[in-house]
C-alpha cells in the first residue's frame, strides 16, 4: 500500500483591520446606554416587584422576599386605599389596587408594551446623565487596554 504524500499547510498571520474611533465610540455609547437602562430598570424594579412580572419571575422573586415584602401592597391598600383610585371600600386584588384599577392598569401596560414592540421605541433617560454614564462605565468589565 502506497502512502499518500503529507499535505503542506501554510498559515498566514494577517494584521488586524484598522478600526476607526467613530466605530469605537458608537460601540461604547451603545454599551453605556444598555448599562444605564439596566441600572435604571433595576432601581425601579426592586421596589415595584413583583409588579406584573412574568409568572416564573414573580414566583422566584416571591421566594426570595420576606413576608413583609410580599405583603407590602396589601398593607399599602389597607392604609391608603387603591393605588390608582384611592378607594378603601373596594376589595383588594393585587399590586395595591382594586379589581377595576388592576384590570385597567394591566391593559394600559400591555398596550404600551405592544406599541413599543411595533415601533421599536427606546426609553428616554432622565436625571443626571453624566452620573448615570459614570456609574455604567464603572460597571463595565476591564479590558486591559
Amino acid at each position: 500500500m502506497r502512502k499518500k504524500p503529507a499535505l503542506k499547510v501554510i498559515a498566514e498571520l494577517l494584521p488586524p483591520e484598522p478600526r476607526s474611533t467613530k466605530t469605537d465610540m458608537e460601540a461604547l455609547e451603545r454599551l453605556v446606554a444598555e448599562k444605564v437602562h439596566e441600572i435604571l430598570q433595576e432601581r425601579d424594579d426592586l421596589l415595584m416587584q413583583p409588579f406584573f412580572s412574568p409568572r416564573k419571575v414573580s414566583q422566584e422573586l416571591r421566594r426570595l422576599q420576606t413576608v413583609p415584602e410580599r405583603r407590602k401592597w396589601a398593607y399599602y391598600f389597607a392604609k391608603y386605599g387603591c393605588l390608582v383610585c384611592g378607594e378603601k371600600s373596594g376589595v383588594y386584588v393585587s399590586c395595591g389596587m382594586c379589581k377595576s384599577c388592576l384590570g385597567l392598569t394591566k391593559n394600559r401596560l400591555q398596550a404600551i408594551l405592544a406599541e413599543q414592540m411595533r415601533e421599536g421605541v427606546h426609553p428616554q433617560f432622565s436625571g443626571d446623565l453624566e452620573a448615570i454614564a459614570k456609574k455604567a462605565l464603572k460597571a463595565l468589565p476591564e479590558t486591559g487596554h
